[in-house]
């Protein structure tokens, strides 16, 4: 067998041809950078966004959405039956009603809740008459007025140093504690409970019913 007849009668190799799943051409290697691209933007455009968001509404939570103290005024005091009260002989069954006229002011962007409150009366140190305060709700930026009614405890009045004296004089020092507990909620966002506390001295003027002399301290808790 010649060496010709020997190649001939060995098994060719065979060739394999492969064909790439994608034919990566220039146009479709931009198309994909373009993606890229495009993806990466709106990625950061979507970070960049939630952090503004997130920047906004803490700067509102520290500014318009704070919750704001509100304040308590005393505007006026009348007491009805005083004049009638006979300073030499006075009767344990006369009737003395105040009536205190209280503003709260609400500075804050929600109602203000008030759940309950209390006014007590001192006369020298004694207290001498106490109230109740009804529920009630104070519009966002808004001021309303508390006709607070309170009847005296007249025994507690009576048995006081010095009654006499004051009536005759025409005046009486006198001491009022008010208390409002309520709540402020700002859209869901921001809830909070508020303690307002306002303390007066005065000198009541029985003639025309008006206080003189006029002092108060108001302390909130948030």
């Amino acid at each position: 067998m010649t060496e010709e007849d020997r190649e001939d009668s060995l098994p060719r190799e065979s060739h394999r041809i492969v064909i790439p799943n994608e034919i990566v051409t220039p146009r479709s290697s931009i198309k994909k950078e373009r993606r890229e691209r495009i993806c990466k933007r709106c990625c950061a455009c979507t970070c960049v966004t939630i952090v503004i968001i997130g920047l906004i509404l803490m700067i509102l939570c520290l500014t318009v959405f704070k919750v704001k103290k509100p304040k308590l005024k005393l505007k006026s005091v009348t007491i009805e039956g005083l004049k009638g009260l006979n300073p030499f002989n006075p009767s344990p069954t006369t009737n003395l009603t105040l009536m205190a006229d209280v503003s709260v002011k609400n500075p804050n962007i929600a109602s203000l809740k008030i759940k309950n409150g209390t006014t007590e009366i001192y006369y020298k140190n004694v207290q001498v008459a106490d109230s109740q305060l009804p529920p009630g709700n104070v519009k966002a930026k808004k001021t309303t007025d508390l006709n607070v009614t309170v009847d005296f405890i007249l025994q507690n009045l009576l048995n006081v140093s010095g009654l006499v004296a004051d009536l005759m004089a025409g005046s009486m020092p006198l001491d009022t504690k008010t208390r409002i507990k309520g709540k402020v909620d700002v859209i869901g966002i921001i809830k909070k409970t508020i303690e307002v506390k306002l303390d007066c001295n005065f000198k009541f003027v029985i003639a025309n019913q008006t206080i003189q002399n006029q002092k108060c301290d108001t302390t909130v808790s948030l």
